[in-house]
């Protein structure tokens, strides 16, 4: 049957799902000691990007990508973690304190957060996308961001469904578990993909 041929849709399908469905064990794994989270998430984008270029070896390519970009990817991933912290503690602090024009400092630290948050979702992608120090992957990531936000409100509703189904429901709980995170980023991977495509052949 056609239907289950090697090169049919179904069959490439089911296969790239279960190739995602590995690398997302294995990165789950890798970020159980949360403070290797970073690494395992470029190496996740890394992987899958050499998915997307037709290489499918998933344990060797996750294993390259953390030793490729393990210190860049932590260092970025101990920035985002201290600016979480600082960013709850001013919440924290803003809501039970009695300051003038509270409302107001709020409304600004909810808006410098989702920035953060938003820029994140480009950072890993152009680390493992393009060559350059600390400082341009965040600059670049940045103006990413906003000079393609349209790209950027998709790739953030991929994640807020994923949660989404993850609180809602008890199955698709499982199915996010299992390959979620994966599959989310494969999908972020591609949107970013064609953007980053014009850049890289000025390169």
């Amino acid at each position: 049957m056609k239907f289950f041929d090697y090169n049919s849709g179904f069959m490439r399908s089911a296969l790239l799902l279960s190739r995602l469905t590995i690398l997302n064990l294995i990165w789950l794994i890798c970020c159980i000691p949360l403070i290797t989270a970073g690494a395992s998430t470029a190496a996740q984008y890394y992987c899958i990007r050499q998915l997307m270029d037709g290489d499918t070896a998933v344990f060797r390519n996750f294993r390259t990508g953390i030793k490729l970009y393990w210190k860049k990817a932590s260092v970025i991933w101990l920035i985002l973690s201290a600016l979480t912290a600082a960013f709850c503690l001013a919440y924290y602090i803003l809501t039970d304190a009695a300051v003038p024009g509270k409302s107001i400092l709020v409304s600004v630290a909810a808006l410098a957060f989702l920035t953060l948050v938003l820029t994140m979702l480009w950072v890993y992608p152009v680390m493992v996308s393009f060559k350059g120090n600390l400082r341009e992957i965040l600059f670049n990531a940045f103006v990413f961001t906003f000079m393609y936000a349209p790209i950027t409100l998709i790739a953030a509703a991929f994640y807020a469904g994923a949660g989404f189904l993850l609180v809602r429901y008890l199955l698709a709980r499982g199915l996010v578990i299992l390959f979620g995170q994966s599959l989310v980023a494969y999908a972020n991977m591609n949107l970013f993909g064609k953007v980053f495509l014009k850049y890289q052949k000025n390169i």
